[in-house]
């Protein structure tokens, strides 16, 4: 675009560029962009990048081989470990997952199953708001009166 046809599109569209057509608006935009002397802002060197690269000519089969060939690669792990980690970690990481959850809680009901008192009378004593030692002896007037053993 030169001068004379950015003047004639001036008068055709009108002052602001920004309701020019598309194809138009653009070509104005390099043209001003080119015949500045001045330095550039910051949203007009964006803005004259973006319509270069999409005035660009760009082969759409190439870009799409490319993102093909970079899915079908395989993918790298971050954190590799010192061997190889094959098929059977996922199943090996569920089976020590459940067995660490197995042995938990078997420990925590023969734990339990030691101090059942204990932990009934605390629970209780919380609940009602008073100390362990007084539920201690209303539990034993209760088992004495037929009460749980």
């Amino acid at each position: 675009m030169n001068r004379g046809e950015f003047e004639g599109l001036k008068l055709r569209f009108g002052e602001d560029l920004s309701a020019w057509p598309a194809p138009f608006q653009s070509e104005a935009v390099l043209f001003l962009t080119a015949h500045r002397h001045g330095p550039l802002s910051e949203d007009e060197t964006l803005d004259r990048l973006v319509l270069a690269a999409a005035m660009e000519r760009t082969d759409e089969r190439a870009l799409a081989r490319k993102v093909m060939a970079r899915i079908a690669q395989p993918k790298r792990r971050t954190f590799d470990l010192i061997f190889a980690v094959g098929s059977w970690s996922m199943p090996a990481t569920a089976a020590s997952m459940a067995l660490v959850l197995t042995v938990s809680t078997l420990g925590g009901y023969i734990t339990a199953g030691r101090r059942a008192e204990i932990s009934d009378n605390a629970l209780m004593a919380f609940a009602v708001g008073v100390s362990p030692s007084e539920i201690v002896e209303t539990t034993s007037v209760t088992r004495s009166n037929g009460g749980r053993p």
